[in-house]
């Protein structure tokens, strides 16, 4: 995340967040029926220095559906999760999960929306600061669903591979 996000040594970087409490944000606003694809939950991120805004960050939030037909120019679709979009700074990745954490523990299935943002142009070429922010946001998506104790893996492969364009 620290090359995605250009810090280099001997920069220094600062880390934020708390991955379970973004897994305990989304089990609540599902339960409290407050999910909106905009109420997005701090997953991790990375600051150049000890303040300031992000240089790169995953958000989760809770949608209704993962994107149909054309999208923006800057995106590529992949064969990840429900749906994968994969940019040179910025990567988002679809997924369902059923877990009984949900629904105050009778269980139910929910579209979860990950997102990788870098603030910073990549230092690579296109195709792989692509492959890399896929890679973020997978290994993040990953983590939440183990946390959230999603079923058969919310659908995501066990490890990393770069999934098939469409």
């Amino acid at each position: 995340m620290e090359r995605i996000a250009g810090i280099a040594e001997p920069a220094k970087a600062a880390y934020l967040g708390d991955p379970q409490g973004a897994a305990d944000g989304l089990v609540a606003q599902y339960d409290a029926a407050t999910a909106s694809e905009y109420d997005y939950e701090e997953f991790c991120g990375v600051h150049r220095g000890e303040a300031g805004l992000p240089a790169a960050r995953v958000r989760f939030s809770l949608t209704d559906e993962a994107p149909g037909g054309e999208v923006a120019s800057i995106f590529k679709r992949y064969r990840m999760g429900k749906t994968a979009l994969a940019g040179a700074k910025v990567s988002v990745l679809y997924f369902e999960c059923s877990s009984k954490t949900f629904s105050l523990g009778a269980g139910a299935t929910v579209l979860i929306r990950g997102e990788f943002r870098a603030t910073n142009e990549p230092s690579e070429p296109e195709d792989a600061a692509r492959e890399d922010t896929l890679r973020v946001v997978y290994e993040a998506s990953s983590a939440l669903s183990g946390l959230l104790d999603c079923e058969s893996h919310a659908g995501l492969p066990s490890s990393f591979t770069m999934p098939a364009e469409v």
